[in-house]
């Protein structure tokens, strides 16, 4: 073997591929989150889950995770709406506007018009809602949007809607400083509890990573064959430049050790 082999092999190890490096990220810690939403799918046809934690602890990769239990919804787009955008979260009437409009209704569509549309629609796909950042709602608005959207679609769906066991209505709140679970909103803390789906479940909180976690992750990406771990690439490094290990700051401090960008590269890719 001569040296520009060598040479060759030891380049490709160095230069992973984002998309490579990406999948890794997403294998890091949140266990106990994946493994609730695994258990409450098999169980539930209908699903609805609080996603929480501080500012900047990886909310949207825990959820892009979680977009991957089901290998159908690679092939389908979740309705997302981003309750701070243009004070959306701030009206009710706005939020339904923005419903309506992923179903291609009309802005003053009425309520149960798009609830009929949520229900043509599961009867050949998975239907996922996500609502991103319920942290800058008013705790009695997010209250009355799930009593007035949520509430009636799951009763809907489960008196009238036939569909197949195998397809799914989920939604996902995403709160990203903790705030909700703080407020008196209805919260379940087990699927088990008769009030579920039609209050969200109350996942564990993501949280920063500690030693152990990061060090998991690193002998995982040394164990791999086609992966050259950068020098200087260590837990106690990632704990430093994170603030004490929290996830974004880790995933920046990471792409930046494999000659990526977290902003504006891998991060593009969240859900």
């Amino acid at each position: 073997m001569g040296f520009q082999e060598v040479s060759t092999r030891n380049r490709d190890k160095l230069q992973t591929p984002p998309h490579l490096l990406f999948d890794l990220l997403l294998q890091m810690d949140f266990k106990q989150q994946v493994k609730l939403v695994r258990q409450v799918i098999r169980l539930h046809r209908i699903a609805a889950f609080l996603v929480h934690g501080e500012h900047f602890c990886g909310q949207k990769l825990l959820l892009t995770r979680l977009f991957r239990l089901k290998r159908q919804w690679k092939s389908i787009s979740p309705i997302k709406i981003d309750v701070s955008h243009n004070g959306v979260g701030r009206s009710i009437r706005h939020l339904w506007r923005q419903v309506a409009s992923w179903f291609h209704l009309p802005k003053d569509a009425q309520p149960n018009k798009i609830i009929d549309k949520v229900c043509d629609r599961l009867l050949t796909q998975d239907v996922i809602f996500i609502f991103y950042t319920v942290d800058y709602m008013l705790p009695k608005h997010l209250e009355q949007w799930l009593q007035e959207f949520w509430e009636p679609l799951v009763a809907r769906v489960e008196l009238s809607c036939r569909t197949s066991e195998e397809k799914h209505l989920l939604m996902f709140l995403v709160d990203n400083s903790s705030e909700v679970c703080q407020s008196n909103i209805a919260l379940a803390k087990q699927y088990q509890q008769p009030e579920y789906p039609r209050i969200p479940l109350h996942l564990p909180p993501v949280s920063p990573f500690s030693t152990d976690v990061l060090d998991d992750w690193l002998d995982t990406v040394m164990a791999m064959e086609t992966m050259e771990m950068p020098a200087g690439l260590t837990s106690q490094i990632l704990l430093e430049k994170s603030e004490d290990g929290i996830p974004e700051f880790v995933y920046e401090e990471i792409c930046c050790h494999f000659g990526h960008d977290w902003e504006g590269g891998l991060a593009r890719w969240l859900i």
